[in-house]
């Protein structure tokens, strides 16, 4: 077997493939966080005047849980692209650039609650993005390296490598299983226990 091949399928693999994909959602999370940190005027005050709107909302008690549609699709589209970046070649391109994407989108919504509200922004931010953000995070690492590996196999087929290194396994379908699980855990938090929170705790952020 190549050296290509035990790269993508060994256990020393993933963790090159796991520390990859790692290095571009930490890039990209910094490139958020620096970007929240350039953002002034309208946009930091339309930002402001929203989330003390949904606070003021929340504390009221006039809030709803989300839509199950849009609960679903917050939760499953970045795990579920990332998943269908295995199977295909281009996942090596693309995921990557997935993992960027993610780190920049969340770095940059949290350091913006941060900018906007200081301390209490954190605490706000480790309710909207870190309850559901435990299950949800660690799920995309998961489906996002063995995508990586699958896409690496597939891709080496391509290029007239060996062709008996496995793809889809029971190991992989498990890995999906224990994923899909993991965010239907991220899914129930997200709907009840995010908006009960943040509504018990929008009078002590208004306030701060």
């Amino acid at each position: 077997m190549r050296r290509a091949d035990r790269w993508s399928t060994s256990a020393d693999g993933s963790v090159l493939i796991l520390a990859a994909v790692s290095a571009c959602f930490f890039l990209g999370g910094l490139a958020g966080c620096l970007l929240a940190g350039c953002v002034d005027g309208g946009g930091q005050e339309s930002l402001a005047a929203y989330v003390e709107g949904f606070l003021r909302a929340a504390q009221a008690g006039e809030t709803a849980p989300p839509a199950l549609a849009a609960l679903v699709w917050e939760t499953l589209r970045w795990p579920l692209l990332a998943l269908l970046l295995g199977f295909t070649a281009l996942g090596l391109l693309a995921l990557p650039l997935l993992f960027a994407v993610r780190g920049f989108l969340l770095a940059f919504s949290i350091a913006s609650f941060v900018r906007i509200f200081g301390g209490t922004g954190c605490l706000l931010a480790l309710l909207v993005f870190g309850v559901g953000g435990a299950f949800s995070v660690p799920a995309l690492f998961v489906l996002g390296v063995q995508s990586f590996m699958t896409a690496r196999t597939l891709a080496g087929r391509v290029w007239g490598e060996s062709k008996a290194a496995p793809l889809y396994g029971r190991a992989y379908w498990l890995r999906c299983g224990g994923c899909a699980a993991a965010l239907c855990v991220c899914m129930l938090l997200d709907g009840f226990a995010v908006p009960a929170l943040v509504s018990g705790l929008a009078g002590t952020l208004l306030a701060g």
